[in-house]
């Protein structure tokens, strides 16, 4: 896998820092390899060095020879903007302090948000595998006085950079129960980076493969939804989720995991499910 292209539209300035973030992230998942591509003109300034018998070389002064990826990243950074509004509580209660109710400093809130294009391609084929808008918003801290609230940026694009790894590595190997314990606890085989405490996951079961007439290829397989399940806790390589609505059927091992949709929460309406 590798990050192929990331555009700055926003004028952010932060298009490196997002690749690596990226590339951290999916590293992290164990389930790819990586290719740093920046690194690339050094490794070859280095294959150089070995053919010239400047120093020595475990390739016998080979040049190139670097694998293709499989897949490609490419992004745009579309928006990183704040917005500043009022927050009477606090210039009230910097009114109150300062014994002036009708000439108190005021104090200010805000929100910044980050928005990404998200494009994954098979690097083989071509073919696009994962489209994603990405919005990521966090709140900025008040204050009271002159200045601009501020927030910390990096963990907006940390956040970011974890829900491409989430949507790359979930297209292409989902997540899927490892585990079905006698107490029903589900053992599931992703963890930090992909799923939270009190996530809500839809349980699927494969059923029968859909082939196309045509070419004979297979398309995928028809689904059975046997419930929906919420993350209890959150490991470095698994998670635990424990049933929360449906599973007429117990999950089983192999069963398929998504992150539950609205569709999926309202078949289930007497659970009253609720994103945390």
């Amino acid at each position: 896998m590798a990050v192929a292209q990331i555009d700055d539209n926003a004028g952010s300035g932060q298009s490196k820092t997002l690749t690596q973030m990226m590339l951290t992230a999916i590293a992290a998942t164990q389930k790819f390899r990586v290719m740093e591509r920046g690194q690339i003109d050094v490794m070859l300034q280095e294959q150089q060095r070995a053919k010239s018998g400047l120093v020595t070389s475990r390739n016998g002064g080979k040049v190139g020879g670097f694998q293709a990826a499989d897949f490609l990243i490419y992004g745009t950074i579309t928006t990183l903007s704040a917005t500043k509004k009022s927050d009477f509580g606090a210039t009230l209660g910097m009114a109150l302090m300062s014994g002036d109710k009708q000439q108190g400093t005021n104090c200010y809130g805000g929100e910044v948000t980050l928005s990404l294009d998200i494009r994954i391609t098979d690097g083989q084929t071509g073919q696009i595998r994962y489209v994603k808008r990405i919005d990521e918003k966090k709140k900025a801290g008040t204050i009271c006085g002159d200045g601009v609230p501020q927030v910390n940026a990096t963990e907006l694009f940390r956040s970011a950079s974890d829900r491409v790894a989430t949507g790359l590595v979930t297209t292409v190997y989902p997540i899927k129960v490892a585990n079905a314990q006698s107490d029903g606890t589900l053992m599931l085989n992703y963890g930090e980076g992909t799923v939270k405490v009190n996530d809500l996951v839809a349980i699927f079961r494969a059923g029968e493969a859909v082939i196309d007439p045509d070419t004979g290829k297979q398309l995928g397989s028809s689904e059975q939804r046997l419930g929906v399940a919420l993350i209890t806790d959150v490991q470095s390589s698994f998670s635990k989720a424990r049933p929360a609505a449906g599973f007429e059927s117990p999950a089983q091992a192999r069963d398929i995991a998504r992150m539950a949709t609205d569709d999926d929460l309202s078949a289930y309406p007497k659970a009253k499910l609720k994103r945390k």
